[in-house]
């Protein structure tokens, strides 16, 4: 596999590996633990002969071994294999990394040598080195759009199909978490059976949540400006237990896809241009560009002025049933906020 600066793409390497085609040396990192860990698995059902394993496969976390260490690992030959397969977890702990810098510029052909960080400078060596020979990917956490993409291409995997409204509702439920995500497609598919496709009402019952009160359509309560609904969401989230902060985050990046959509706009994108800025999917920009009609530019900056001081607020202790019914109720009616009208709850 040749070297890439391209997006983290686990399919790409499970393909390979299931043709048996391995790199001597790779470096995964990024916030996305969840792909890295569906690849690392894939690598050891197809390089590490099952009954070899304790012989042919080293894990180590950064902590507890150095850089010497690791080049004995790799450096040692199969037992009864054609490879092994050293992975060290947490690299950027270990110490003594440039003792590895010779064997990055001739690695052993009968191991596969995986490293794992969590924030790399690749300004320093050996970070540099490691990516200039090893094949080097992050697996970024995936955006609003990338998210849904990845619930519909993760169901049709396991030969099954989801509606569009479906795969937004499940996404507003449990968020980005492929990990969780994958916990819920897995109880739904147990759920439905035979059944085809899963549906909306199969999302509610199964995950366990009613569209009508979640921070998202509490957003959407507020971008239509609907004072009255978006209130009563956010009465009943907070007497749930739902973390007034989160909300606040929720309403944030709503607003900051009104005004990516109105920017948008102004240059005369297309629709899937739109959808793909404001990072949902197509089915849903209907709804977003009536939204955005709601509310002028300078009235957007506002509602984040607003956002900001609420945030400001609930991390202060405030009451937050007053804290989100005073901002809800400064954002729809359009009144000029003052930094400190929040704050002072």
């Amino acid at each position: 596999m040749a070297k890439s600066k391209e997006k983290f793409d686990a399919e790409q390497f499970i393909s390979s590996f299931k043709k048996k085609m391995f790199a001597p040396l790779y470096f995964f990192y990024g916030d996305e633990t969840f792909l890295i860990e569906e690849v690392i698995d894939s690598l050891l059902e197809h390089a590490v002969d099952p009954a070899m394993k304790e012989f042919n496969l080293d894990i180590f976390y950064g902590n507890e071994i150095d850089g010497k260490k690791i080049v004995s690992l790799a450096a040692a030959y199969p037992m009864m294999a054609e490879r092994r397969v050293v992975i060290i977890k947490d690299f950027d702990r270990v110490n003594d990394k440039d003792v590895l810098e010779s064997y990055f510029q001739k690695p052993s052909a009968s191991t596969i040598l995986v490293l794992i960080a969590n924030n790399p400078d690749f300004r320093k060596r050996p970070y540099s080195l490691i990516k200039k020979l090893g094949v080097s990917y992050e697996a970024a956490s995936l955006r609003d759009y990338e998210t849904i993409a990845w619930i519909d291409a993760r169901i049709k995997k396991l030969k099954r199909s989801i509606e569009p409204p479906a795969v937004q509702l499940l996404y507003s439920y449990v968020g980005s978490s492929l990990r969780e995500l994958t916990n819920e497609i897995e109880k739904l598919l147990l759920t439905i059976g035979a059944q085809a496709a899963i549906t909306v009402k199969d999302v509610e019952r199964v995950v366990g949540v009613s569209r009508e009160f979640t921070s998202f359509e509490l957003a959407n309560k507020v971008a239509e400006r609907n004072s009255s609904k978006a209130i009563e969401i956010a009465d009943r989230l907070i007497g749930s237990g739902e973390s007034i902060v989160g909300m606040i985050a929720v309403l944030t990046l709503h607003f900051i896809k009104l005004w990516k959509i109105q920017d948008g706009l102004r240059q005369r994108k297309s629709e899937q241009e739109l959808a793909q800025i404001a990072g949902t999917h197509t089915f849903y920009l209907k709804s977003y560009l009536a939204q955005a009609k709601n509310y002028s530019p300078a009235e957007i900056e506002n509602v984040f002025l607003i956002l900001a001081d609420a945030d400001l607020a609930a991390k202060s202790s405030g009451d937050p049933k007053l804290i989100i019914a005073r901002s809800i109720t400064e954002i729809i009616s359009g009144i000029v906020h003052k930094s400190d009208d929040v704050v002072a709850v």
